[in-house]
């Protein structure tokens, strides 16, 4: 994964190995494997539109979108573990599927929320964009 995949620095306080478990989705389709969810990452990166979108959203995430991590941090205990969660979003931003690498308590807490959240609308639906989670200590 290209290191333009947002990145939250997390003010709370790349490679994907092997399939992703367990995962979420917000809709009944046919579950999407890691290898394919990042794949479209990849290639949404390498167009202008994207780039400009992994720019936007970086940012929106940052501003709106920690709330659910908070609680959760206290939930991870002493050993809070960084993450990736891949978003699958439709046309007006809903989530429809949320995938998580490495599964963490924090991401396992948070992944509810984010279902049900609504980001930026996508350049195109059924977009997939990566969010990394990096904790402060």
């Amino acid at each position: 994964m290209r290191t333009r995949a947002i990145l939250v620095a997390a003010i709370l306080g790349s490679v994907f190995p092997g399939p992703l478990l367990p995962r979420a989705t917000a809709s009944d389709n046919q579950p999407t494997s890691l290898s394919d969810a990042k794949a479209a990452i990849d290639a949404n990166l390498r167009t202008p539109e994207g780039m400009a979108f992994d720019d936007r959203m970086g940012e929106e995430f940052v501003e709106k979108h920690l709330a659910p991590l908070r609680p959760c941090k206290q939930s991870a205990g002493d050993t809070p573990s960084n993450f990736w969660m891949l978003l699958k979003l439709d046309r007006e931003g809903g989530v429809q599927e949320l995938l998580l690498y490495p599964t963490t308590q924090m991401g396992t807490c948070a992944q509810k929320a984010y279902l049900n959240d609504k980001f930026l609308p996508p350049p195109q639906p059924g977009y997939w964009v990566g969010v990394y989670v990096k904790l402060s200590r």
